[in-house]
């Protein structure tokens, strides 16, 4: 334990040293929320104003039985403020999980170097266990993507207030830090393990720079995933970020969804919800919040062992 604990003080001390690289991140983060936020948010917003609208003529000209629609009353004149809390929810839910998985990479950088530099070389013949190693930078890895995401989630929060939105409840508040929680441990066991393969620095980067491509869109954050073709949504949801993803949009967006469709066909707010995110199926299945769960947490320990194992097989030698 006490060698554990002192792996992950270690590369936290180390990386937060560096004060330079930690302000840019920062302020690259908090570019990535106003753009997001501002630039994205508005473009969705007026999509959806558009589907309001078109719904609104669909049911004046065909009325449905109460049963059908979501309870709560219509008002037109709520859409503008209704949608840009529900579409900003969205944006903002994306934006955390993308930002946590940067801050884990930024932090496993510390790996590659300690492999150029030969420090990785002397783990490896202390009396320290595999699992142990791995641990340690799995947990000041997961640390540093909980910081970051948490900062995220403020500034977000604090952005949509200040445009009319509704900040999150309490109860929502801490439901979502439990998923950045255990999106910081899937995720960063998964990111360990194919970083595990970079033996230079120069390898890592371009790890890096796949991973920061493509987390937007296995995310969901630059394209719905409902708008992806089938055989790739069917793909997506065996990945656990994509997972993450669904379940932060869906505690976001709970009660900004409620208002924004209240007095609508119910199909209308599961058509949203599927083209979204929100939900996710496999054909015509729709995953349980247990499903997702034990995906999530299964492939954490999952490529924890993996990683144990391949740091087990690793040449000292070859250092």
């Amino acid at each position: 334990m006490m060698a554990l604990t002192a792996i992950v003080k270690r590369n936290l001390l180390v990386y937060l040293k560096d004060k330079e690289n930690v302000f840019y991140t920062f302020l690259s983060m908090i570019i990535i929320i106003i753009l997001m936020l501002l630039f994205m948010g508005d473009m969705n917003i007026e999509i959806v104003k558009g589907v309001l609208s078109d719904m609104d003529v669909f049911m004046e000209e065909n009325p449905l039985p109460e049963e059908y629609l979501l309870p709560g009353t219509r008002n037109p004149s709520l859409d503008e403020a209704n949608v840009r809390n529900l579409v900003l929810s969205l944006v903002i839910a994306g934006i955390t999980i993308v930002n946590g998985i940067s801050a884990s990479m930024g932090m496993l950088s510390m790996m590659s170097w300690d492999e150029e530099s030969g420090r990785l070389a002397s783990y490896y013949v202390s009396p320290i266990s595999r699992f142990v190693l791995v641990s340690g930078y799995i947990i000041s890895a997961a640390c540093l993507s909980f910081i970051f995401s948490t900062v995220t989630l403020a500034v977000s929060e604090i952005i949509l207030l200040l445009t009319g939105g509704v900040m999150l409840s309490f109860t929502q508040i801490l439901k979502v830090l439990g998923l950045i929680l255990l999106n910081g441990f899937s995720t960063t066991s998964f990111l360990f393990f194919i970083t595990g393969f970079a033996k230079t620095r120069s390898a890592f980067n371009g790890i890096a720079n796949f991973v920061h491509i493509r987390s937007g869109f296995v995310t969901g954050m630059y394209i719905p995933i409902g708008m992806m073709p089938e055989i790739v949504r069917n793909f997506l949801v065996f990945i656990p970020m994509t997972e993450l993803s669904a379940w932060f949009r869906k505690v976001f967006t709970k009660e900004a969804l409620h208002n924004t469709f209240a007095g609508l066909p119910k199909e209308a707010v599961a058509e949203y919800g599927e083209i979204t995110g929100i939900s996710l199926k496999i054909g015509d299945t729709s995953i349980s919040a247990w499903m997702q769960f034990a995906l999530i947490l299964g492939s954490g320990i999952i490529f924890i062992l993996l990683s144990s194992l391949m740091m087990r097989k690793k040449n000292v030698r070859d250092r």
